[in-house]
C-alpha cells in the first residue's frame, strides 16, 4: 500500500474530475510506490488549472485528465481526438500536447522561485524534469509514431491500467523527501485534506474541512491572481518584440482569427513566423541565424548528434552584441532559423516567468534525421 497525502486548491467543477481522481487515487493507493506520495488537484497556475499533480521521492508528475475512452490521436502540432470503440470520433477542445507542456512550465516557473530556499541541492535544469501525461479512461490508447516519446521523455498518456508501471519509471534525477513536498504545497497554497475533495456538482452536499481550518478559495485565489499578473507582465514586455514582427511593405500576411490569446508560452507572429516574430532588424537576424548556423548547427551535424542546446545570452556574448538579447531570442525561437538551419526547436526552458526574453533562456534543437543521413551519405 501506498502512503498517500491529500491536497487541495478548489472542489472538482465537474463530476467526471472528481470521479478520475478517486480512480486515480485508489490505483495508486493499492500499488507498492515508494512513499511518501503527495496527490494535490484541482489547483490554478498562472495559464490555467491543474488537475492533479503527484509528487514523489523520485519526480513530480502532472495529470490532465481526460474523461474518454478509445484511441487517442494528436501530435505536437495540430488537432487531437479520441475515437470511441463505436466508432464516434470526439474532437479534443486543445492540443493536449501544448497544454501539458504549458502546465509543465508553469509548475516548474513556481518551483524556481523557492529553489534556494527548499531545496537547494537540486540543480535549476533538474527542476523541468517534470512529467505530464493525459489521463484517459480505461481501455484508452496512444498509438505509437505520433509523437517520439524517446525524444520528448516528459510527455506520456496513461490509464488507470498503465499509471503504476509508469510511475514506477519515474526518475528524474534527484530526491526529494517529506520537507521538501512540504515547501512545494505550501507554494502552491494547497490546504491539505483527509481525502479527496468531492465535485461541487456531485451529490455531496459538503467538503472535508481542510485540517488547518485554511479556506481553500480565498488562498487558491490569492495564487491565480499572482500568477496571472506575472504572465500579464510577460505579455506587456513582449509587445514591442510583437510589434518589430508586424508585416514589413510588400509582404503578404492573413489576419489571424479573432479570439483569446493563445493559451501557453507561444506568442503570435508575423507573417511567416508561427512561433515568434525573429527579428527587429532583418541584418542583424541574418546575422544570428548565419552564426547559430555555423557555430551551433553544423558540428552538430558533422558529428553525428541528433540534438544540441544553446542559450541565448550565450549566443547574445560570442558575437559581441549590445542590448539586442529579445532580437537573440527571437531568432532562436523562429521557424525561419529551423529553415536555416535544417533543424527543429523541441524546446525552449525558460528560468523566469516575468522575462520573455532572457540570458538564461535555454533552447533544445533536434537536427532533422534527413540532414543526418546526408551527411552519413558523404
Amino acid at each position: 500500500m501506498t502512503g498517500l497525502g491529500y491536497f487541495f486548491g478548489e472542489r472538482p467543477r465537474f463530476r467526471h474530475e472528481f470521479e478520475q481522481l478517486r480512480e486515480l487515487s485508489a490505483v495508486v493507493e493499492g500499488a507498492d510506490i515508494p512513499g511518501p506520495v503527495y496527490l494535490a488537484s484541482n489547483f490554478l497556475l498562472a495559464n490555467g488549472e491543474i488537475d492533479c499533480l503527484l509528487l514523489m521521492p523520485r519526480g513530480m508528475v502532472v495529470l490532465d485528465l481526460k474523461a474518454y475512452q478509445g484511441v487517442v490521436y494528436g501530435a505536437e502540432e495540430g488537432d487531437w481526438r479520441v475515437e470511441s470503440p463505436e466508432g464516434t470520433v470526439v474532437p479534443l477542445k486543445t492540443n493536449l500536447f501544448r497544454q501539458l507542456r504549458t502546465h509543465r512550465f508553469d509548475l516548474a516557473n513556481r518551483l524556481l522561485r523557492i529553489r534556494e530556499a527548499a531545496f537547494p541541492q537540486i540543480e535549476e535544469k533538474d527542476l523541468m524534469k517534470v512529467g505530464a501525461w493525459g489521463y484517459f479512461k480505461r481501455g484508452s490508447t496512444y498509438p505509437e509514431g505520433q509523437i517520439d516519446r524517446d525524444r520528448v521523455k516528459w510527455f506520456d498518456i496513461v490509464t488507470a491500467d498503465t499509471l503504476v508501471e509508469r510511475l514506477m519509471l519515474v526518475d528524474a534525477g534527484f530526491t526529494i523527501g517529506e520537507h521538501e513536498m512540504d515547501a512545494i504545497v505550501e507554494a502552491l497554497h494547497l490546504s491539505p485534506s483527509d481525502g479527496l475533495v468531492p465535485s461541487a456538482n456531485g451529490p455531496e452536499q459538503s467538503a472535508p474541512a481542510p485540517s488547518n481550518g485554511a479556506p481553500p478559495l480565498a488562498t487558491s485565489l490569492e495564487t491565480a491572481l499572482v500568477d496571472r499578473m506575472d504572465a500579464i507582465v510577460a505579455r506587456m514586455e513582449a509587445i514591442p518584440q510583437a510589434i518589430a514582427g508586424l508585416a514589413r511593405p510588400g509582404e503578404v500576411c492573413t489576419v489571424p482569427p479573432s479570439g483569446p490569446i493563445p493559451q501557453g508560452t507561444e506568442i503570435p507572429g508575423g507573417c511567416t513566423d508561427a512561433v515568434g516574430p525573429d527579428e527587429s532588424e532583418v541584418p542583424l537576424a541574418e546575422r544570428i541565424r548565419a552564426f547559430v548556423c555555423e557555430r551551433y548547427a553544423a558540428p552538430a551535424r558533422h558529428e553525428g548528434r541528433e540534438e544540441f542546446e544553446v542559450t541565448s545570452g550565450q549566443v547574445h556574448r560570442e558575437m559581441g552584441l549590445s542590448n539586442r538579447m529579445p532580437s537573440v531570442c527571437g531568432v532562436l525561437r523562429g521557424r525561419r532559423l529551423e529553415a536555416a538551419c535544417d533543424i527543429e526547436l523541441l524546446e525552449e526552458v525558460r528560468s523566469v516567468r516575468v522575462r520573455e526574453n532572457s540570458a538564461t533562456n535555454r533552447f533544445v534543437y533536434r537536427v532533422k534525421e534527413e540532414a543526418i543521413a546526408g551527411r552519413e551519405k558523404q
